[in-house]
């Protein structure tokens, strides 16, 4: 399995991207800003994209890729998301105001993009891969995406606060090659942390230390106004081995060897 990281900061600025997985070359997980990174080419091998939630940094480039490949498809793009996420998609953004509504375009009964609403924890397949939804905890209707392809398998949090309904749903995913968690805020900001649903160092590490299956952890979203900060508060919870920072233009392979 290879896993592209396209995007994985927690906001903008020069060379940072907002959050977009792109897998096996056909698949992605998030279109934020980071989808941008891709040249036209490769976008058209897109086929599905995962929604973990419809917050503008994980969303921003949706629309973009749809126009950018209009011409050139031959099936729709498919979007999976949860239902509330996919409502907020036909409301607010394909709603010919702020965007065409694709899902008609060029008609009805043959659309560039089609909605499909998810439901936990119904397994979907997307050429060799299968991903399946699981619950997370933030201040809008959230899902997580466990990924599993030739016999390894990661989760990707999308952003989430660490409790213990987090801890039961990993725990209840059993082993896991990687864990892709967010950590937006230092432990300084902790009380805003705990407000907008995010992860801190602390709250990572409390969260870990409970973990029935620990594993390497993929570190995203950090906000960049504290990326210094937060990067020192986690060289002091974990041992360097166990965790690793996430940036564009990373490439992750898992496979049987390297699990």
């Amino acid at each position: 399995m290879k896993i592209e990281i396209l995007g994985a900061s927690g906001g903008i600025g020069k060379g940072l991207y907002t959050t977009c997985l792109r897998i096996n070359d056909h698949t992605l997980i998030d279109a934020g800003s980071g989808l941008g990174n891709l040249p036209n080419e490769e976008l058209r091998k897109i086929k599905r994209i995962f929604l973990t939630h419809a917050h503008l940094d994980h969303i921003a480039f949706l629309p973009l890729l749809i126009d950018v490949c209009y011409e050139f498809l031959q099936k729709p793009i498919e979007v999976f998301a949860l239902p509330e996420v996919i409502s907020v998609l036909k409301t607010h953004i394909f709603n010919w105001s702020v965007w065409p509504d694709f899902t008609v375009l060029p008609n009805a009964e043959h659309p560039v993009l089609t909605l499909h609403p998810v439901t936990y924890p119904h397994p979907l397949a997307s050429e060799e891969l299968t991903l399946i939804p699981f619950l997370v905890e933030h201040v809008v209707p959230c899902c997580g995406w466990m990924v599993e392809a030739d016999g390894v398998r990661f989760a990707f949090t999308g952003d989430t606060t660490a409790n213990s309904s987090l801890l039961n749903t990993l725990n209840r995913l059993g082993r896991l090659d990687a864990l892709m968690i967010e950590c937006a805020f230092s432990d300084r900001l902790a009380d805003l942390a705990h407000l907008s649903k995010h992860i801190t160092p602390k709250s990572l590490f409390d969260l870990y230390e409970k973990m029935q299956h620990p594993c390497p952890l993929w570190i995203s979203h950090l906000k960049p106004s504290q990326t210094e900060e937060i990067t020192q508060q986690l060289q002091h919870y974990f041992a360097e081995s166990c965790y690793t920072l996430l940036h564009h233009g990373m490439e992750l392979v898992l496979n049987k060897a390297s699990a």
